[in-house]
C-alpha cells in the first residue's frame, strides 16, 4: 500500500503537532487507497469502500498531543472495516471514541448491530474487529487514547463491548460528552490554545467523567462540563443552578464550589447571555429590535436586559447600537 503524504503544520515547540489530508482533487482510481494509507499513518488502519460507486470525498485533520489524538473526518457515503488481518499489521493498542456530528451511522461489532445517530458517540477497543457504514456521510470528530492511558483514567472499568453514550441529552454523560465534543472540535479548529499538556489533561479528565461518572471527574472536568450545558441551553429562560447541577451529575453544592473563581453560577449565565447579547448587536442586524436580542439571548424581560448591560458595558444597549452605527 502506498503511504499517503501526510502535510503537518505546528505553531510552536508546545503546540499541538496537526496534519490534513483530503481525497478531492485526487485522481477518482486513487481516493480509496490513498485514503486508507493516511488513516493507516494518522489514526486507525480501516478497509474501505464507497456503497454507490460514486468517488470518495473525504476529508481528515488530525492533532497529536503528548499521548492522545484527535481527528475530525467528513466523507460521502461510504463503509469502512478494521479487519483482523489490519489489525494483525497495523495494531492501534488503544480505544477510540468516534463522536457523530452529522450523519447517521451503524456500527458493527462482533456482540451486535448499533444505529449511531448525530449526538451520540461509541466507544470502542480499536483491536477488535468491526464495521462501520455511513450512508449519509459522516461529520464525526474522534479521540484516539492508548490503552495504558485509558486503563489508568478507567478506574477498573472494562471495555468489553463497544459503549454508547447520548453526548447531546440532558443526563450527566450527556453534559460531559456534550463538553467533550466542544472541546474537541474547538481544537480542530486551532481555537483551544497551544499548550498540550493542558489540553490533554482536559480531554482525558472529560472522557474519564463519561466513563465512570460525574464524581469520578475532577473540578477542571466538571466546569467545563457545566459550562458546556449553559451554553447549549443558553437561550432557555429557565435556565437554573438546579437544572445545570442535575444535568452534569453533580450536587448544586458542588457547582456553586467550581463556579465560586468565576463569580457565582448566576453570574457566569449573565454574563455569557451579555456576551452573546452584544454581538448580535454588533452584528447590525436590523431584523431583531433590541426586544427581540434580549429574549433570543434568555433574559426574562428587556427592563432586566437593560439594566445588567449598563452596569457590564457602561451604556444601554441602544446607545451601544448607535454607537456601533455611527
Amino acid at each position: 500500500m502506498e503511504v499517503a503524504e501526510v502535510r503537518t503544520t505546528s505553531a510552536g515547540p508546545d503546540s499541538p503537532r496537526a496534519a490534513a489530508f483530503s481525497t478531492v482533487g485526487l485522481p477518482a482510481a486513487q481516493r480509496l487507497e490513498k485514503w486508507e494509507a493516511y488513516n493507516a499513518s494518522a489514526l486507525v488502519a480501516l478497509a474501505c469502500r464507497t456503497i454507490n460507486g460514486a468517488p470518495l470525498e473525504a476529508t481528515e485533520r488530525n492533532l497529536w498531543l503528548p499521548h492522545v489524538e484527535v481527528a475530525q473526518v467528513t466523507g460521502t457515503p461510504h463503509v469502512v472495516e478494521r479487519t483482523a488481518r489490519q489489525i494483525d499489521r497495523h495494531p492501534s493498542r488503544a480505544v477510540v471514541l468516534y463522536l457523530a456530528m452529522a450523519g447517521e451511522a451503524f456500527f458493527y461489532h462482533d456482540d451486535g448491530v448499533r444505529v449511531l445517530k448525530p449526538g451520540q458517540a461509541v466507544l470502542c477497543d480499536a483491536d477488535v474487529p468491526f464495521v462501520r457504514g455511513f450512508a449519509q456521510g459522516l461529520t464525526e470528530l474522534v479521540l484516539k487514547v492508548p490503552r495504558p492511558v485509558f486503563d489508568g483514567l478507567s478506574e477498573g472499568t472494562a471495555l468489553r463491548t463497544p459503549r454508547v453514550f447520548d453526548i447531546a441529552g440532558p443526563a450527566g454523560a450527556g453534559g460531559h460528552g456534550y463538553a467533550l465534543a466542544r472541546r474537541l472540535r474547538s481544537m480542530v479548529r486551532g481555537e483551544a490554545g497551544e499548550d498540550r499538556q493542558l489540553l490533554e489533561r482536559e480531554l482525558l479528565g472529560l472522557l474519564r467523567t463519561m466513563v465512570c461518572g460525574a464524581r469520578a471527574g475532577d473540578t477542571r472536568s466538571q466546569l467545563h462540563a457545566a459550562q458546556a450545558f449553559v451554553e447549549r441551553d443558553l437561550t432557555d429562560r429557565n435556565l437554573s443552578a438546579a437544572r445545570i447541577a442535575a444535568g452534569i451529575g453533580i450536587s448544586e453544592r458542588q457547582l456553586s464550589r467550581i463556579f465560586s473563581e468565576h463569580g457565582g453560577v448566576a453570574r457566569w449565565i449573565t454574563d455569557r447571555r451579555l456576551d452573546r447579547a452584544k454581538a448580535m448587536l454588533a452584528a447590525g442586524d436590523d431584523r431583531l429590535s433590541i426586544g427581540e436580542v434580549s429574549h433570543e439571548c434568555g433574559f426574562a424581560s428587556q427592563s432586566y436586559f437593560a439594566r445588567v448591560f449598563k452596569q457590564r458595558f457602561a451604556m444601554t444597549p441602544l446607545e451601544f447600537v448607535r454607537g456601533a452605527r455611527s
